[in-house]
């Protein structure tokens, strides 16, 4: 599971939110490794480019500085804070790039699931900000045999700034995960823990790059002695015969005869060789476009959420499909196949219908949603937006005396032109679609006295609300 967060608004697996004057280029990654007791050492590290803030005059030269801060808040709702400055310096008021500036933060936290806020702010420029929200994870470790987090470092050859040194180990973090060069190594740091106490003699280390299809490109072995309960290990692998573009490092702790695993990492790692350019888009079967996509790795509870909003664009035959699907890869290659025959350009890496959909979906979480009703993409107005997305025209009408709050919805482009009518009844922001215009869906043109009313004796005659199915 990859937990590389990119600030500048790159898509994600985390909600995302930046000021819009000028979004800072930082890139923000979570390490953890064991730490005291019971907690775990959870490690906020952080980078930035050299160009990214605005330089004022110093006493030597310019400097820059940024006001960071995060928050991690506990299930419980405990907080921990903490608050930095992050600062560059240069030999000129407007560098061009040549650099990026990376840090670390840890923290000591119980294992469980936080939500972090991170802000930042240029403090010589205000326009110059951002805010991020994602989750996180921290892992318990136990004393079973395990292995931290893997960490990207800057490679020996490039110096080291003995401020990140690591158990007598260079180890500048790399968060932004880019390896780049005509000769790149991918670089890495992790530690290995429990050897010892679990009597490992000899065990091996395993070192594997896959690629975007999860194919073996590279697999190296180390060798190691238990001799410690905390073994470090800081290791280059040669990258030079690779070509441009996004990998997995998966690493393995196994018993000496390879036989048994007893803990694996995994992270994506950026290869950029100017010498290697990427290859041309592979013609892929099925079932291998199946394996590269995201639809093999969804699981548990958010398998069955993506299979809930597929719902919303179903057809009749899609959902008997669906229901016959009752174990896990199944419903995986049923999303994949849903969602690829509404493709409209497979020539592309992207699925722009399914982009927007889930635009909309973002859309109606924030504009429909309320503490009555928390999944606004379920409301009225919420389905409609997914079905149809943003409407031509909306008209607004509020509470008055006489008359409950309405909606007037219209697409232009939808048979010809269809109108959409929705009434909050309840007065609970929840409006409810009354009457439509469009082929298949709720019709009653009377839906202004029978709904509107402020005073109608049946305010809520649901009986009448049944759309036709399709």
């Amino acid at each position: 599971m990859t937990r590389l967060f990119m600030v500048t608004i790159m898509a994600a697996a985390f909600t995302m939110q930046a000021a819009e004057q000028r979004t800072l280029d930082i890139v923000v990654d979570v390490v953890q490794f064991r730490g005291d007791g019971a907690t775990t050492r959870w490690e906020f590290q952080y980078s930035f480019a050299d160009t990214a803030l605005r330089y004022v005059i110093a006493p030597t030269g310019f400097q820059a500085e940024m006001l960071c801060r995060i928050d991690v808040v506990s299930a419980l709702g405990d907080t921990t804070r903490d608050e930095w400055i992050a600062s560059a310096a240069s030999s000129v008021q407007q560098p061009m790039h040549q650099q990026f500036y990376a840090g670390v933060r840890p923290l000591q936290l119980a294992p469980g699931s936080y939500k972090v806020t991170f802000t930042a702010r240029d403090l010589n420029d205000a326009s110059r900000s951002v805010i991020s929200n994602f989750s996180s994870t921290v892992q318990a470790f136990t004393f079973k045999p395990s292995m931290s987090d893997i960490m990207f470092v800057m490679p020996r050859a490039l110096g080291s700034d003995q401020r990140f040194d690591r158990n007598g180990e260079p180890a500048q973090p790399n968060p932004r995960h880019e390896i780049i060069g005509r000769d790149p190594s991918i670089c890495f740091y992790t530690e290995v823990y429990n050897a010892r106490r679990a009597s490992l003699d000899t065990f091996a280390l395993e070192f594997q790059v896959l690629d975007h299809i999860r194919e073996e490109q590279l697999v190296t072995y180390l060798r190691e002695i238990g001799t410690s309960d905390g073994l470090v290990v800081r290791e280059e692998i040669p990258a030079g015969a690779l070509r441009s573009g996004v990998y997995t490092l998966r690493t393995r702790m196994l018993s000496k005869d390879l036989a048994t695993v007893y803990d694996t990492k995994e992270e994506r790692v950026f290869i950029l060789n100017p010498e290697l350019p990427p290859e041309g888009k592979l013609l892929l079967s099925e079932d291998e476009q199946f394996q590269a996509s995201e639809w093999s790795v969804v699981t548990d509870e958010r398998l069955e959420h993506e299979l809930e909003l597929s719902d919303v664009l179903a057809s009749r035959a899609e959902m008997s499909i669906r229901k016959s699907c009752t174990d896990t890869r199944s419903k995986q290659r049923y999303l994949f196949k849903f969602w690829r025959q509404r493709d409209p350009d497979l020539s592309t890496f992207a699925n722009e219908r399914l982009d927007d959909f889930r635009a909309m979906y973002k859309r109606a979480q924030s504009f429909y949603g309320n503490p009555t009703f928390r999944n606004g993409w379920k409301t009225d107005r919420g389905q409609t937006l997914l079905r149809y997305g943003i409407p031509t025209q909306v008209e607004q009408f509020i509470q008055t005396i006489d008359t409950k709050p309405y909606e007037i919805w219209f697409y232009q482009g939808i048979q010809g032109g269809v109108y959409f009518y929705f009434v909050d009844m309840n007065l609970q922001q929840n409006h409810r679609l009354v009457h439509s215009t469009m082929i298949g869906q709720v019709r009653e043109p009377n839906w202004y006295n029978l709904y509107c009313k402020a005073f109608e004796p049946n305010p809520i005659p649901l009986q009448s609300l049944q759309p036709s199915q399709r």
